[in-house]
């Protein structure tokens, strides 16, 4: 039959079969609108037909579009195997002719690759259970699962999905003793960003079996790996899988964009993976939008715009791609664990011949003309300095540096201060205490004066111990100039987390209002205008609490207007009040036309990185693109005398290959033509170089080695410690429809995406 055209149902006295035509037409369609399931093409096939729809139909169908993609999958392995393409992470490793396929006399890149990885919870599929059932006490019982085992499913996933079982080597149960740090510990911009939080989300895992897919990306949308996320939200070990995999597989000095990029550094510098990591250079970042919600300290040394090396590269690509495989969500909710794994693998590798690689050459050239736009700038910026009296571009860095040491110096107090304060606050409540004691005696029954006594004495217990702790001789009053110095300190305190909890707030709103910019959000607008609303009762409160802070300032903080605080662009310029004496005296890089001048000059220095990038990886394409139809074809014509047929299968391998190998080199040659002079690479193919063996850092590394890593590593995790803000008070919902409205707009999160099109 299949010799005829047509794939059966069935292996036996099959009665229904689907013609080749058809169930290739399905795979393509599917593919390009990937929200078409099987029962709607059957239905369409009914429609044709004039026939009414049968159910059992589309499961026919399915079996025979199994067959038909077995068929197709045997075909594609014996090519690669003839062509030496079926080694273990080959493709992950070549699949990029940008980032991968590297010459002889390049200039040395910062970083040599650049990877993005992030997780995705739309592609969820429901677990299928039997009905619930009760026990003798007639309580409700959970569901036990009644899919079958389906031996398939081990293969589905090809050599995009690591297995389960690699992926769980990073578990924190397995790798917590071998850390310094507590794996489940979050950093503050984790806490503020909220993609890591399970509490929202644990009633969901008892639904669903597979609750998403964390995906890597290099930087032009070619897929490296994909995880399954297992019953659970963005776990420690998926981010730390990945770069297990990058260390191995890529050279030393990758780039990794993360969302969390900040915490999971962390994690990684003392996790097994940490000396190795460290030898390799790989650097976890924090990709251009979600930078927005860390606080600025931990931007200045993580945000890609102040990373030297990274041109313009936002690392947010997996952002897009969830854009279109979100379509898949409707076809796989309900799938088995075979053919959930079937279309995402489906889907990938159409992603990348029929959309990475065909926009390979529209990436490079628009990012090209991206560039030289910025350059142009470069006249307006020496004007914009000479009227700011700055003589050289030199004292940008300076001042990013001056900001980071103030910025630094904000957010650890120092011990003695910690202690004069608590000290402070212990004698402010026994005070307090021994005034309603006082109370007590004269108007109060026995039990309230017996609480009002031994709350006086815990109160006079906790002075006696700060004292002996600090050597004070003589206790403070309130009109000792140690009293007033340590009130300063506390009310500057109180000051300092009112702004931190005004700005979490505000940038969570602002996440929404651009969410409510969004197109194709439809009845979804609602939910985000009353999650705003809400929001915005919330900002008004802690307003409040902030002007009175301030307001207990000596001298005054600086007063908040709600026009300033909902209109605000700039969310670093929050991490400058939070020194009571920042506005007595303005730095040269607090004010807002400075930072507009800096960044501006950050953004230059990035497009003349990005236009070496460019010259680069246009080349490398060229290059790639002449070497691959010399190879393919030598191999064709050696294949046609023994094997017609796996002749036929390459020559077809090589006209996809080839199909946009014109379009490329067109783009590039109207990319020379049109930028004169400013095109600065070359059109002319050059030389591969022999592709490297797997990285090996630890040979030939000493014990000596060993421990410098080791002591660099815990080095490290310390000044993230350190780089923390002081614990955050919960924040006490005061509306319900508050909580409400806020879990609405965290579910729909990921509609932010559409915004970065």
């Amino acid at each position: 039959m299949i010799w005829q055209g047509a794939f059966p149902s069935a292996p036996y006295n099959a009665q229904v079969a689907f013609s080749t035509q058809t169930l290739e037409l399905f795979r393509i369609a599917h593919v390009r609108a990937p929200g078409l399931s099987i029962q709607k093409w059957v239905k369409t096939l009914a429609d044709l037909h004039k026939l009414p729809f049968k159910p059992y139909v589309a499961h026919q169908f399915s079996v025979a579009y199994d067959v038909y993609l077995g068929a197709r999958n045997i075909v594609a392995y014996r090519v690669k195997h003839v062509l030496g393409r079926d080694t273990p992470n080959w493709r992950a490793t070549n699949c990029c002719d940008a980032c991968m396929y590297k010459l002889e006399g390049e200039l040395p890149l910062e970083y040599p690759m650049l990877v993005t990885m992030d997780g995705n919870d739309s592609l969820k599929r429901v677990l299928q259970k039997e009905p619930k059932d009760y026990d003798e006490e007639g309580n409700l019982l959970p569901g036990v699962s009644k899919e079958r085992f389906d031996p398939r499913a081990a293969t589905a996933g090809k050599d995009y999905f690591i297995p389960r079982d690699k992926v769980n080597l990073w578990a924190k149960d397995k790798i917590k003793e071998q850390c310094k740090l507590r794996v489940e510990e979050k950093s503050a911009c984790e806490e503020q960003w909220k993609n890591l939080a399970e509490d929202s989300t644990k009633k969901m895992w008892g639904v669903y079996d597979e609750t998403g897919i964390f995906l890597m990306l290099c930087r032009h949308s070619f897929v490296l790996w994909a995880i399954n996320m297992i019953r659970s939200g963005e776990l420690s070990k998926y981010p730390l899988a990945m770069p297990a995999e990058v260390l191995q597989e890529f050279p030393a000095g990758t780039g990794c964009g993360y969302d969390t990029g900040c915490g999971t550094a962390t994690t990684l510098w003392n996790s097994p993976l940490g000396m190795r990591a460290l030898l390799q250079k790989l650097r976890l970042l924090v990709g251009a939008f979600h930078g927005h919600g860390h606080n600025r300290l931990c931007q200045l040394c993580f945000l890609v715009s102040y990373i030297e090396g990274l041109g313009l590269e936002d690392l947010e690509t997996c952002e897009r791609f969830f854009a279109g495989s979100n379509a898949m969500a409707g076809s796989i909710r309900y799938a088995s664990v075979f053919h959930r794994l079937q279309t995402i693998t489906q889907y990938f590798e159409h992603v990348d011949v029929h959309e990475a690689y065909t926009n390979l050459s529209k990436f490079l050239v628009d990012n090209y003309w991206q560039a030289l736009e910025i350059l142009e700038e470069e006249t307006s910026l020496h004007t914009a300095m000479a009227v700011a009296g700055i003589d050289n571009v030199s004292e940008f860095p300076r001042r990013l540096q001056e900001e980071f040491k103030f910025l630094k110096g904000l957010i650890k107090e120092a011990e003695e201060d910690t202690q004069e304060m608590q000290y402070y606050q212990r004698l402010v409540n026994f005070a307090d205490r021994h005034l309603k004691l006082e109370l007590a005696k004269k108007q109060a029954s026995r039990v309230v004066l017996r609480h009002a006594q031994e709350n006086y004495d815990k109160a006079f217990d906790e002075v006696q111990a700060s004292e002996l702790e600090m050597g004070v001789a003589d206790r403070w009053e309130p009109t000792s100039p140690e009293w007033a110095e340590a009130a300063h300190l506390v009310s500057t305190r109180q000051y300092r987390l009112a702004l931190l909890k005004l700005e979490r707030l505000v940038i969570q709103r602002m996440f929404k209002l651009t969410k409510m910019n969004l197109s194709q959000t439809g009845q979804l607008r609602k939910h985000i205008a009353k999650a705003l609303q809400a929001r915005s009762q919330a900002i008004r409160n802690a307003l409040k609490t902030y002007n009175d802070a301030a307001a207990s300032m000596v001298p005054p903080g600086r007063k908040l207007e709600w026009h300033e605080v909902v209109e605000y662009a700039f969310l670093a310029d929050y991490d400058l009040l939070k020194d009571p004496e920042a506005f007595k005296e303005v730095r040269p890089w607090a004010t807002l036309p400075a930072r507009v001048l800096l960044d501006k000059y950050f953004k230059i220095e990035r497009a003349k990185e990005e236009i070496i990038w460019c010259n680069i990886e246009i080349r490398r394409v060229i290059t790639a693109i002449r070497d691959e139809k010399i190879f393919l074809t030598r191999k064709e014509a050696e294949l046609e005398e023994t094997n017609p047929q796996l002749a036929w299968a390459v020559r077809e391998y090589r006209l996809q290959r080839e199909r946009y190998a014109d379009t490329h080199l067109k783009r590039f040659k109207k990319l020379a033509e049109k930028a004169g002079p400013r095109f600065t690479g070359t059109l002319t193919p050059g030389v591969r170089l022999p592709p490297t063996p797997r990285p090996t850092p630890m040979e030939g590394v000493d014990e000596s080695g060993r421990r410098e890593a080791k002591a660099r590593a815990a080095e490290l995790a310390e000044e993230m410690r350190a780089s923390r803000p002081p614990e955050e008070e919960e924040l006490e919902d005061e509306h319900a429809e508050e909580a409400e409205a806020e879990q609405l707009a965290e579910d729909i999160h990921t509609l932010y995406i559409l915004s970065t099109e």
